[in-house]
């Protein structure tokens, strides 16, 4: 019998996607400079430190992976990892902050932040996706794959969501919300100056729920629906993917 399905959800603390896959009954780990926003669910499948750490067989976490590879049949091979989703930092990549590009080109953080963005798609896994807001990663590597909404998946909400994918299809719109009921994520202008002039406050409550200072936590947060899409499509993908009997040998 093939072992559990295990998947790696880099840079990701609020837990939402790994929480999704586990429910699903999936190996699932997150990982993340920060502690798990799930602290008595979480920490026992998150890693607080840098994900490509768990990119080694060498890794603690990796140590049950590894054992099962040293007992398969000579004829099966088990990737490191069954999937990974990787949410890399965006703060150097997205358009948003165009008007600092030439700063941050200078003294090396965009570069810095690419290499990592690149790190990500190179993952160890056969499946693999990488997700960032409406970034210049589309000039220096490819355009994405696909551009989702939250409400696409019964989230209410505008955020374009940019993927690309490995050997993953596209997500499709299974929970799609009426137009009259969106609402921003971000701001419209840019601003919550800018919104407030335009009498559009209201649109900003999301980002704005827990205090001016935690605005880009809040926006960083995989929405619960999209959270749910990824287990539920991308996770039954995977599980046909590797129970094929011409998969056995994934690259």
């Amino acid at each position: 019998m093939r072992p559990t399905l295990r998947v790696l959800v880099a840079c990701e603390m609020s837990g939402r996607v790994r929480r999704a896959f586990q429910d699903r009954g999936w190996d699932a780990w997150s990982a993340d400079i920060l502690p798990s926003e799930e602290p008595d669910y979480g920490n026992r499948q998150h890693y607080e430190g840098d994900c490509r750490d768990l990119f080694s067989w060498l890794h603690p976490v990796n140590q049950e992976r590894a054992r099962d590879v040293l007992h398969a049949p000579a004829d099966v091979s088990y990737p490191l990892w069954d999937l990974i989703i990787c949410h890399p930092p965006c703060d150097h990549l997205s358009y948003a902050g165009a008007r600092w590009f030439k700063q941050k080109q200078a003294d090396g953080r965009q570069a810095q932040a690419a290499t990592f963005f690149m790190e990500m798609v190179n993952a160890p896994s056969p499946l693999v996706a990488v997700e960032n807001p409406h970034s210049i990663m589309q000039m220096l590597y490819r355009p994405p794959t696909q551009v989702v909404q939250p409400h696409m998946f019964g989230d209410p909400y505008i955020k374009a969501i940019h993927l690309w994918l490995k050997n993953l299809p596209p997500l499709w719109p299974d929970s799609p919300v009426s137009h009259d009921e969106l609402m921003r994520v971000t701001t419209g202008g840019g601003s919550w100056r800018t919104d407030k002039a335009a009498a559009r406050k209201a649109m900003s409550a999301y980002e704005d729920s827990e205090g001016r200072k935690n605005r880009a936590k809040v926006r960083s947060r995989t929405m619960p629906g999209l959270a749910r899409a990824m287990a539920e499509q991308w996770g039954a993908f995977a599980e046909e993917f590797y129970s094929s009997e011409g998969r056995r040998n994934p690259t």
